[in-house]
């Protein structure tokens, strides 16, 4: 385990199926809570809570795991390194304009979960190269290993981008919650980074342990599935939505009297995962 993620593979090294984790770090570096304005709760708020300890158990069926250590709040590892907020940070640097980054929710973000002013002032332009080089790119580095390395040795990669969502949803006047009665988001970037066959396999799976599944709706996919899917290159990348009430208790941040079923249940999906059949014409895209 290096310093800024978790990996583990068994089978010696060989697989063909990547479970990645990015949001479920937790480790709040001493440096990082002096500067923050906010207590650990709210920070917390941001996190893809009990992603890693669900996904992890897919090593043991010969696939690979990867999860951040780092908190999401600190460095959003599921944004373009470029994703800078010109709002946050101080200097004149090259950044790419997003809706993401102008949200306060860039690669190193601005605010928190539920909203709030991460720092009281802006970080230096160092500050956020440093995060970069220590945290960003070594996790992005390996995850690109991985799939050469899938691809290597079985000819074709799976990454699943597995992340979590919440039971409820702010409603467009703001100020209300609407439920959230879809229990797994699958996103493909409407077919762009993974075959929507390969989708609708994943989706059945889920499906048949009586989940109910949305495919792009209301989640398509983020940077990681944007940067690594290509079926063409038979590299097909597939983001995961779960919905947090099914494990977890939202307020307190803490597993909920489900969560061990939960996690029982989710084992069996996971080995599924872990050996979906891949054809030939999976490495053609369906949309253009």
């Amino acid at each position: 385990m290096s310093e800024t993620f978790k990996l583990k593979l068994k089978n010696n090294g060989r697989f063909n199926t990547i479970f990645s984790s990015p949001h479920s770090g937790r480790n709040y570096l001493k440096t990082f809570l002096e500067n923050t304005v906010l207590d650990i709760d709210e920070l917390r708020s941001s996190e893809d809570a009990f992603i890693g300890e669900l996904f992890e158990i897919a090593a043991n069926y010969d696939s690979a795991f990867i999860e951040a250590i780092s908190p999401r709040c600190f460095i959003d590892l599921n944004r373009s390194h470029l994703e800078l907020d010109p709002k946050l940070i101080r200097g004149n640097f090259k950044f790419e304009s997003s809706a993401r980054a102008f949200a306060g929710l860039g690669v190193i973000p601005r605010l928190s979960g539920r909203g709030n002013s991460i720092y009281e002032g802006m970080l230096s332009f160092y500050e956020a190269q440093k995060r970069l080089k220590q945290f960003y790119f070594p996790y992005h580095e390996s995850l690109s290993n991985l799939i050469l390395r899938a691809k290597f040795s079985f000819g074709y990669a799976v990454l699943f981008d597995c992340h979590s969502m919440p039971s409820s949803f702010r409603s467009i006047e703001g100020s209300r919650y609407k439920s959230n009665s879809i229990d797994v988001v699958l996103g493909d970037l409407n077919g762009i980074s993974c075959n929507p066959n390969l989708t609708e396999m994943t989706g059945k799976i889920f499906e048949n342990h009586g989940f109910s599944v949305k495919i792009n709706r209301p989640f398509a996919g983020g940077f990681i599935t944007k940067n690594y899917g290509n079926p063409r290159q038979r590299i097909h990348a597939l983001q995961v939505e779960i919905n947090r009430g099914l494990y977890m208790n939202e307020e307190k941040i803490e597993p909920n009297g489900n969560f061990i079923t939960f996690k029982e249940t989710f084992a069996y999906i996971i080995k599924e995962l872990s050996s979906l059949p891949i054809f030939e014409e999976f490495s053609e895209v369906a949309a253009e």
